[in-house]
């Protein structure tokens, strides 16, 4: 009766993710991650390039011959205290740090190092936490700490 079009039904997720291409650069963003396919699957497929939606708000086509390494950015999203599991495809590093899109690096640092200071499970190392807290407080900091390595500046590593 009624017939569906298996490519117009296919779901398309994202997933947070730091590339480093054969020049050096290093791009970071979310990267389209088609049919809710794994990770391993994402530089498959008949397309050259990969769409990548940077986290200062662009988007970047990379030519998937160019890339050298992709990198999961575990942003360990914030679920619900019953429902801990991580989660890269809603990661924005930004929001983790409580901070506005374009915010300078030393704002970043300072974010950063506040919310660590607040988060980091040694601050409550004396303290008995109900489990479910304690997963969360460990979930927080590695989003933190996920958050800062991708808004930081990339330096160029030189080999020689």
């Amino acid at each position: 009766m009624f017939e569906r079009n298996p490519v117009d039904t296919a779901a398309t997720m994202a997933v947070a993710v730091e590339l480093t291409m054969k020049d050096g650069a290093i791009i970071t963003g979310k990267a389209a991650l088609p049919n809710a396919r794994g990770i391993a699957k994402l530089l498959d497929g008949p397309d050259a390039f990969l769409y990548v939606a940077t986290f200062e708000g662009g988007s970047e086509f990379a030519p998937k011959a160019d890339i050298k390494s992709v990198k999961v950015i575990d942003g360990g999203r914030v679920q619900p205290l019953r429902t801990l599991h991580a989660d890269a495809t809603h990661f924005d590093p930004y929001k983790a740090l409580n901070l506005e899109r374009g915010a300078s690096f030393e704002d970043i640092k300072a974010a950063y190092h506040k919310m660590t200071r607040l988060y980091h499970p040694d601050s409550y190392a004396g303290v008995t936490l109900p489990p479910e807290v304690q997963a969360y407080i460990d979930a927080r900091c590695k989003q933190v700490t996920a958050a800062f390595t991708a808004l930081r500046p990339q330096r160029k590593q030189a080999f020689g």
